[in-house]
């Protein structure tokens, strides 16, 4: 008995639901079709006449009940850029209502008249749905009753029953399967009905194909097994094989199947969809709020917010809210929030914003943030910034990141990075710990250490006036390079150096290079630290050979050590200087002296 008590608050909280919602429903006021704008001009015509010439202007068919259409009524075409939707208002008056179905505009009487509210059995309609080419039966096949939204699928043996509750005397019914031409067919009110339907098969469509990696692209979302999951699989078949053009003004559902659009939901366009658990849905052109997740498989544009995700099959624009996912196959323009992953396998046209990860197989037109990873497959024109790795093909704009930026291409903009940046070819700017490329060709890496494949390396031998002996290595662009330098002078004196240099050519064989270095000085035998070396060093180098120069220059010393250190002097390094001061705690030396060495 609780048991039963149970399934029956349930089901008339299903019907509470849905009773509460539907008053709010409004039926179509226009869609692809109808919304199409035409010229005409049309003296005087018949009415049969005057919906065939504007079916074939608008690049449809019209559907309707001889008897609601009195087709040799005269009337006036008269139409200059005017929309379908308010031309037929126009000849049709309020009565006839256009609805669109595949490539049908079907019309409908608006008003029930009062022989219709007389009480009449169901209808239940019946027959086989066969391949028109072959006569083979068609499974799936959908048999969908406009007015209503009832549908039925036919069987593996192609029979199908559907059942239409009383009401209208006169009833349309839409013939469709994916992959065959729709046919409308309309049936007057009797208590049961016979219809065996032939379908005419399409051309077969070749698929799209991804030109870089030459796979399919696949933008079905009814293969994604959430959606296997979630949605049955009367409403998939349902959606792929019915294209219902026209929008609804709301939609409700507590689950994809349970709700105002019924199992014909996912061919439908609402203005306003409300989910209480999950939705299914055609498309998207408003607003839509769902309790855990939002499922669109066609075109939204609006705003979709999810606690749990949104889905879309077709083109976005808009904006999406997710707790944990937005996910859109195709391209996506406006703004994304989601607190793990935001997922485009297409361009994005606006930002991205996850706690996590954001991901563009195609460009980034705009802005990607998060704290984990941004990954966009092709370009990213304005930024992105990420906590640990950014990654893209090419960038125009900004790259930020904590741990690594990657351009797998080239790099037009700017990377900074709290550790690595990687280009292969460098016209912008890179500033990070160490920055690595295989080309720059206008860039500049500023950083510890630069690494540029087809850049500037050295290798130099060199002595001065205190350090006798040096061996630096220099890596990065002749216009920006870092190097290291060790080397030993009298009394086993050790030195150890990081600096900066940049190198600007003369003439063809000699060239003028300018080097800052910071390095300690350390005496090994009595391991004690001497003091900071600071050098400026300009020099002029001459390449006898490809692979050899010679370079010989002016060095300014500053020398800082504390006192109590003993030096090679009780002044400092140096037996000479042009400056001395010494205070409490510490001493300054500075002289200048010279360098000479060779390069390779």
């Amino acid at each position: 008995m609780e048991m039963g008590a149970s399934k029956g608050i349930i089901r008339l909280g299903v019907i509470l639901f849905i009773l509460l919602v539907q008053p709010l429903l409004l039926f179509p006021q226009g869609g692809g079709f109808l919304s199409r704008k035409i010229n005409l001009a049309i003296p005087q015509c018949s009415l049969e006449v005057a919906l065939r010439e504007i079916g074939k202007a608008a690049g449809f068919r019209f559907s309707y009940d001889a008897d609601l259409i009195p087709g040799k009524r005269l009337v006036t075409l008269k139409a200059n850029n005017t929309q379908v939707s308010a031309l037929l208002k126009e000849i049709l008056g309020k009565n006839i209502r256009p609805s669109e179905i595949g490539n049908h505009v079907i019309l409908i009487r608006n008003r029930s008249v009062s022989s219709e509210k007389k009480p009449f059995p169901n209808i239940v309609v019946t027959g086989t749905i066969q391949d028109a080419f072959n006569h083979n039966p068609l499974k799936d096949a959908t048999v969908f009753e406009v007015e209503n939204k009832r549908s039925a699928i036919s069987a593996e043996n192609g029979k199908y029953t559907l059942v239409i509750p009383t009401g209208k005397i006169v009833r349309s019914l839409n013939f469709c399967k994916s992959g065959y031409s729709d046919t409308v067919i309309f049936i007057n009110q009797v208590a049961a009905s016979q219809l065996n339907v032939m379908l005419r098969p399409l051309l077969e469509m070749i698929p799209r194909l991804n030109t870089r990696s030459g796979l399919v692209v696949a933008t079905n979302i009814d293969s994604l097994k959430i959606v296997k999951w979630i949605v049955p699989g009367v409403t998939t078949l349902n959606a792929q094989n019915l294209n219902v053009r026209t929008s609804r003004t709301l939609q409700a559902s507590i689950i994809p199947y349970i709700g105002t659009n019924w199992r014909v939901t996912g061919s439908i366009t609402n203005r306003v969809s409300l989910n209480l658990l999950a939705g299914y849905t055609g498309g998207l052109k408003g607003f839509e709020l769902g309790g855990l997740l939002n499922i669109t498989r066609k075109e939204m544009r609006g705003v979709q917010i999810g606690g749990m995700g949104n889905i879309v099959g077709g083109k976005a624009k808009g904006v999406q809210i997710a707790g944990l996912f937005n996910y859109d196959p195709g391209s996506f323009e406006g703004v994304q929030f989601a607190g793990v992953c935001n997922y485009t396998p297409d361009s994005v046209r606006g930002s991205q914003f996850s706690l996590m990860t954001n991901i563009a197989t195609g460009h980034c037109n705009s802005t990607q943030i998060s704290l984990l990873l941004n990954l966009a497959s092709r370009d990213v024109r304005k930024m992105q910034a990420c906590g640990l790795v950014n990654y893209a093909r090419n960038v125009d704009g900004i790259q930020f990141a904590g741990l690594l930026n990657i351009a797998r291409d080239h790099n037009d903009g700017i990377q900074i990075a709290g550790l690595v940046n990687y280009a292969t070819i460098v016209n912008g700017l890179q500033i990070g710990l160490i920055n690595i490329s295989n080309t720059s060709e206008k860039g500049v890496p500023i950083g510890v250490f630069s690494y540029v494949q087809e850049g500037y390396h050295s290798i130099e031998v060199s002595g001065n006036e205190i350090f006798y002996g040096n061996v630096a290595f220099k890596s990065g662009t002749r216009w920006f390079y870092n190097f290291v330098q060790f080397g030993m002078g009298s009394d086993y004196k050790l030195q150890g150096s990081y600096g900066i240099g940049t190198n600007f050519t003369l003439k063809k064989k000699l060239s003028l290079g300018i080097d800052v270095s910071a390095g300690f000085v350390y005496h090994p035998t009595d391991t004690i630290y001497h003091g900071l070396l600071l050098k400026l060093s300009p020099a002029l180098e001459y390449r006898f050979m490809k692979h050899f120069a010679m370079f010989i220059g002016p060095a300014c010393n500053f020398f800082l050590f504390s006192k109590g250190k003993p030096s090679a002097t009780p002044r400092g390094l140096s037996t000479y200087d042009f400056y001395f001061k010494s205070t409490e705690n510490a001493s300054i030396q500075m002289w200048l002296g010279g360098t000479l060495g060779v390069r390779l």
